[in-house]
C-alpha cells in the first residue's frame, strides 16, 4: 500500500504543478511539493525519522546561505548598480541584450541559478518597461540563460552541487574544464536566437540607475558577492594546491549570506530568505525518498551497467526531468548508479539534468521562480515558447558539448 501512495503522491504533486494555469489552481508549486512531503510522512510512504534523514542538510545549508545573499543583492539593487557599470558602455542593442544574456549565465555559475532567478525578475521587467517593449523576451532569456549558465561549476544549481559531493577531489576544476566552454558558446547561441525571434529587441535601451552605493545595504551585499567569488577561486585553487586548505561547497554560500548580515547588522535578514523555495526542496527531499523506499521505479531500471552508458546518463536525464524535475530525478539517478558512476558519467548527468530544466517549465526549479516571481509583477511567463526556444537552445548545447567532449578524448 505504502508502495502505491507514495506513486500517488507524486502524481498528483506533478500535476498540480503542471496543470495549474489549465486547471487555474491556486496551489503554488511549493505549496504543491511541500504538502507531498507531509502527506508521505501521514500517509505512510515514509516514517517520521526516515524523512528527518532524507532531508539534505548540506543543501539546505547551501540554499539558505545563497537565499540570504539573494536578500541584499534584491534589496539594495547591487546587481542592477553592476549591470549598469557593464552595460552603459554599450549602445548596440545586440550587444547589450547579449551582455544581460552573458551577466545572467556568469552570475548563475556563482551564486546558484535560483538566486539569479529571484533577483533577475524584476531587473528585466524594468529594463522591458524602460525601453516600451514586452518583458516576455527578457523573461525567456533571464530562464535560459540562468539555466545553461549554472551547468558550468558546482555552485550553479542544486543537482550539480549534490553530484559535484560525490566525485573526489577536483570536482570545481572538472566542471569548468568539460562545461566551462559549451555553456559560453551556448549562451552566444541563445542571445543569437532570442534576437532574431523577437524583432522588438532592437529597441532594447540601456538603462541609468540611481542606486545610492553608500548604504550599509549595497555595502553588505557588495562585500558578500567578492566573498562567494572569493571563495570560489580559492575552492578551485585548493584542487591544484593542495596545501591551500579544503573546505566544503556550501560554506562558500553560508559565508557570502552571513557576511553580509555581520556587515550590515540586519539580523531580521535572516527571516527575509526565500523560504517557499527551502519548503519546496525540504518537501521534495522527503517525497523522492518515499518514492525510492516504495522500490515502483526501480523495476523500470536497466542493469546498473546501463546506467553508466553516456548516451542512457543524457537521454534519461533529458527526458526523465521533465517527469521528476531534475533534482529529483538526479536524486533517484544517484542511488540507483550507487558508486560505480566516474567522474566523467557525473558530469554528464550534470549537463543533462541541468539542459533538461530547458525544455520544460517543470524541469528546473528556477523556471518555477521565474514564473512566480513574473505573475506576482503582474507579467505572463510564457510557457508554450519557452519550450519551443528552450528545445532548440538545448540541441544546439548538446551538439556543443559532444564537439567539446570529442576534442578533448582527441587531444
Amino acid at each position: 500500500m505504502a508502495n502505491i501512495v507514495s506513486i500517488v503522491i507524486l502524481a498528483v504533486v506533478l500535476a498540480s504543478i503542471l496543470l495549474r494555469d489549465f486547471l487555474r489552481l491556486k496551489i503554488a508549486p511549493w505549496h504543491a511539493m511541500a504538502a507531498g512531503g507531509i502527506a508521505a510522512v501521514l500517509l505512510g510512504a515514509i516514517t517520521p525519522q526516515q524523512a528527518l534523514k532524507a532531508i539534505d542538510l548540506e543543501v539546505m545549508a547551501f540554499l539558505y546561505g545563497m537565499f540570504l545573499l539573494a536578500y541584499f543583492l534584491q534589496k539594495s539593487w547591487y546587481l542592477e548598480h553592476l549591470g549598469y557599470k557593464v552595460l552603459h558602455r554599450f549602445s548596440s542593442p545586440f550587444v547589450i541584450f547579449c551582455a544581460i544574456v552573458f551577466s545572467a549565465g556568469f552570475a548563475s555559475a556563482f551564486l546558484l541559478n535560483d538566486t539569479i532567478a529571484i533577483i533577475g525578475v524584476p531587473l528585466c521587467i524594468m529594463m522591458a518597461r524602460r525601453s516600451g517593449i514586452s518583458a516576455k523576451p527578457l523573461l525567456l532569456a533571464l530562464a535560459l540563460a540562468v539555466t545553461i549558465g549554472s551547468m558550468a561549476t558546482p555552485l550553479g544549481n542544486p543537482q550539480n552541487f549534490i553530484i559535484a559531493r560525490r566525485m573526489e577531489a577536483g570536482a570545481f576544476a572538472e566542471f569548468l574544464y568539460y562545461l566551462g566552454l559549451p555553456a559560453a558558446a551556448s549562451l552566444f547561441f541563445l542571445a543569437c536566437i532570442l534576437w532574431v525571434a523577437f524583432p522588438q529587441l532592437k529597441r532594447l535601451r540601456k538603462f541609468e540607475t540611481d542606486v545610492k552605493v553608500r548604504t550599509p545595504t549595497y555595502s553588505a551585499a557588495r562585500a558578500g558577492f567578492r566573498l562567494v567569488l572569493a571563495l570560489s577561486l580559492l575552492r578551485l585553487a585548493n584542487e591544484v594546491a593542495s596545501f591551500i586548505p579544503d573546505f566544503p561547497f556550501w560554506a562558500i554560500a553560508v559565508a557570502g549570506g552571513a557576511s553580509a548580515v555581520l556587515l550590515s547588522r540586519e539580523w531580521k535578514a535572516l527571516l527575509k530568505v526565500d523560504f517557499e523555495t527551502l519548503a519546496f526542496f525540504a518537501g521534495m527531499f522527503v517525497l523522492m525518498d518515499a518514492v525510492w523506499l516504495s522500490g515502483f521505479f526501480q523495476q523500470f531500471l536497466p542493469e546498473s551497467r546501463q546506467l553508466l552508458d553516456p548516451a542512457t546518463i543524457v537521454g534519461s536525464s533529458l527526458i526523465l526531468s521533465q517527469l521528476l524535475s531534475n533534482v529529483p530525478f538526479v536524486i533517484l539517478y544517484l542511488k540507483a548508479a550507487g558508486e560505480n558512476i566516474g567522474s566523467v558519467g557525473l558530469i554528464l548527468l550534470a549537463a543533462g539534468s541541468t539542459l533538461a530544466g530547458g525544455i520544460a517549465i517543470i524541469g528546473a526549479a528556477s523556471n518555477i521562480i521565474i514564473l512566480q516571481g513574473a505573475e506576482k509583477s503582474g507579467e505572463r511567463f510564457p510557457v508554450l515558447e519557452f519550450s519551443i526556444y528552450g528545445i532548440a537552445v538545448v540541441a544546439i548545447s548538446l551538439l556543443l558539448l559532444g564537439i567539446w567532449l570529442k576534442l578533448l578524448n582527441a587531444a
